[in-house]
């Protein structure tokens, strides 16, 4: 079986989706990779696969560059002549959605955020509404990261519900995310990480560490671990209130790593105020692997990730309030507290986001072998 695998960005097939390449090519699939060159596109050809690049600008609205992104995709698949087509992200799935109407392959797209066009009304909203329509409409299977988000679509009738399934995020690999012994002290660590966008909640997470501190001085330190998007203003802005805040030392800023892991197992909570249109975040779903407590908001894709009380807590969406009283609670509670928090966010990752139940359900879609997945082995995922 010919299978391509359609991302914006090489660096995310390489993040998230080496076990999946990994029990698809134990399966006896042929794997090629269909994404921009990056700094990763050789890291994903070093994994077997073959990587056809073609040009594709994750925050472009320009029509030029997106008929061309369109040209390019449609001239790969006619090369590659998949069977399936396994896509991520919006852009990739409607485009590779209108491929489909003219080239013979199955579909599967994984909707991991109905993205920023979601959010805003006007004509925008209404041609990526239509676009979903027209391009998921032949789609073998159309997997889901959050319920609302199925929901959603089905009521707007822009898929058909019986071609639908929830996966649990993108899953984590709960082998390589584990717990230390290391025991929270009286100081308290909290992390906050991910692409730098003002929609994930930094600005309040900076609030509230200037707030914070001033009340408890060195008892509580605000970690930031992330890079920018060069092509967004707002992203770009938000770095230099970051860097500021640093050079303040009101908090620490960590740039981007290629192991996120040490990072999160040093910290002692993990931040995410998200208000962002996505699936489930994966700075969460590593956070509950570690075994951390986590604050974030009542929010679709985040929520699924908390109990509040059992695992951390949550707040409403821009609450500052709310989110300062739960820092201070946690930069004061017992250390008994925040083991108890964290060894349920670990109990939550075993047994509801194990990453081994997102390769079982693609295997089963496509009629493979999940045998594969009991032999695949862990790899190291890399940072945010």
């Amino acid at each position: 079986m010919r299978i391509v695998i359609l991302y914006n960005t090489s660096w995310y097939v390489y993040l998230l989706r080496r076990n999946l390449i990994s029990a698809l090519k134990r399966a006896g699939a042929e794997i090629t990779v269909i994404a921009p060159f990056d700094s990763y596109t050789e890291r994903v050809r070093a994994l077997g696969v073959n990587v056809v690049e073609i040009p594709l600008w994750p925050s472009s609205k320009n029509v030029i560059q997106e008929l061309a992104t369109i040209k390019a995709l449609y001239a790969a698949l006619k090369s590659v002549r998949p069977d399936v087509v396994l896509s991520y992200t919006v852009k990739c799935n409607l485009y590779a959605g209108l491929c489909q109407r003219v080239l013979p392959f199955h579909l599967i797209p994984n909707v991991s955020g109905l993205g920023e066009g979601f959010s805003h009304r006007g004509s925008l909203q209404h041609i990526i509404r239509v676009m979903y329509r027209v391009s998921l409409s032949r789609c073998r299977r159309i997997f889901f990261q959050n319920e609302e988000d199925l929901s959603l679509c089905v009521a707007s009738r822009l898929v058909r519900e019986e071609l639908c399934e929830v996966l649990p995020g993108s899953g984590v690999d709960i082998h390589y995310f584990t717990p230390t012994t290391r025991v929270p002290g009286n100081t308290r660590t909290f992390l906050m990480f991910g692409r730098l966008l003002p929609q994930k909640g930094f600005g309040y997470f900076l609030q509230t560490a200037e707030i914070v501190r001033k009340t408890l001085g060195d008892r509580a330190r605000f970690w930031i671990l992330g890079s920018p998007d060069p092509d967004r203003k707002d992203s770009v802005r938000l770095l230099h209130d970051i860097q500021s805040a640093h050079a303040k030392g009101v908090i620490r800023y960590l740039p981007k790593t290629d192991d996120v892991l040490p990072i999160i197992q040093e910290s002692d909570i993990v931040v995410l105020p998200s208000t962002y249109n996505e699936g489930v975040p994966r700075s969460l779903l590593e956070a509950l692997a570690c075994g951390k407590p986590i604050v974030t908001t009542d929010w679709k894709g985040c929520r699924e990730t908390v109990r509040t009380g059992i695992n951390g807590y949550r707040i409403q969406p821009h609450d500052q309030d709310a989110l300062t009283k739960a820092l201070t609670h946690l930069a004061q509670c017992s250390t008994e507290e925040l083991v108890h928090l964290g060894k349920a966010s670990r109990n939550i990752a075993e047994t509801r986001f194990d990453e081994r139940h997102v390769l079982d359900a693609y295997l089963r879609v496509l009629n493979l072998s999940t045998s594969a997945v009991q032999d695949t082995p862990s790899t190291v995922n890399e940072a945010a």
